[in-house]
């Protein structure tokens, strides 16, 4: 008797698209499968966290393209500008393909600013302070013994496989350096308040997996004006052991990959309440969840765009 062989399904995931469907299944929904995003733009926190990530790719960049520090200061600075005015080709060019706008820039990689104004405000925070932020990072790290290798690269791998199902992982590296010690991850991370961060962390478990190590590094950038640079610009080590790298990849990574695969197959995703609010604020989604079910329709067509296919390139 000939035996009939069942096609592996090809599940694949990153660190945002993971953490959704573990936060809430109708949240994945509207953000990976029909790519809607807020028609109000980012928040202003996640603008300045922005206008940081773009400053250190290009300042980053030129280091390894063998410029001197300076230099690529002034490199990164006129990228994080050109991120604040935004750049008229690239912003909000949709691409479902791997086309590009005419600018040469990666889809959206120049948004322009939506909700941070030039000055400080009340709760609020300039881009003017995030510029001065961005100098006061390199003037801190000017004696700098690591070094760059790669910036805002994408690298992926089959983290799990079985008889029905094959799991790739994706992610997108902020920065990998060469510690004189060890050549690690780094990952850019500001914030208005110390808060220390824990090894719970899909991105980092992820990330660590991908370069076979046990440790990425953190590099908090703080928004904080009381404070001295020494605690404003800190690299935190995030150590994992071999058995929780593998719990990660061999249990949890394929449990919620087959949960994809059930919500896809019956196409309903379904909400998770206790995810609505948290201590970032609201979820983007929660004036449709508490609209009418013939109502939500309206209320996404109203409140949201429609934004490039999901892709870790982009982010």
């Amino acid at each position: 008797m000939t035996e009939i062989l069942i096609p592996k399904k090809n599940v694949i995931l990153d660190a945002s698209i993971l953490s959704s469907l573990m936060s809430c299944p109708r949240l994945a929904d509207f953000r990976y499968n029909h790519n809607l995003v807020s028609i109000g733009g980012k928040s202003n926190s996640l603008e300045c966290g922005s206008i940081v990530h773009k400053f250190l790719e290009y300042y980053y960049k030129s280091i390894i393209n063998g410029s001197a520090r300076a230099e690529s200061k002034d490199v990164g600075m006129r990228a994080a500008e050109l991120y604040i005015a935004g750049c008229p080709s690239c912003s909000g060019f949709i691409s479902n393909d791997s086309s590009r706008p005419e600018c040469g820039h990666a889809v959206d990689e120049f948004q322009g600013v939506k909700n941070t104004p030039a000055e400080s405000e009340k709760n609020v925070i300039g881009w003017k302070f995030v510029l001065d932020t961005c100098e006061k990072y390199t003037e801190f790290y000017k004696n700098d013994h690591w070094v760059p290798l790669e910036v805002e690269i994408v690298k992926g791998e089959v983290l799990y496989e079985d008889d029905s199902l094959r799991v790739l992982w994706k992610a997108k590296f902020d920065l990998i350096s060469d510690t004189n010690q060890d050549i690690i991850p780094i990952d850019h991370k500001t914030m208005k308040q110390r808060r220390d961060k824990i090894t719970l962390n899909n991105q980092f478990t992820g990330q660590c997996l991908l370069m076979k190590s046990r440790k990425l590094v953190i590099n908090k950038i703080g928004f904080q004006i009381s404070l001295k640079p020494e605690e404003r610009f800190i690299r935190e080590i995030m150590n994992y052991s071999t058995d929780r790298l593998i719990e990660w990849q061999s249990e949890i990574l394929p449990y919620y990959a087959y949960k994809l695969l059930d919500y896809t197959e019956q196409a309903h995703w379904p909400p998770n309440y206790t995810h609505c609010e948290n201590i970032y604020g609201k979820c983007n989604f929660v004036s449709v969840c508490e609209s009418d079910r013939g109502m939500r329709e309206e209320e996404l067509r109203l409140n949201f765009i429609k934004s490039s296919k999901w892709d870790p390139q982009n982010d």
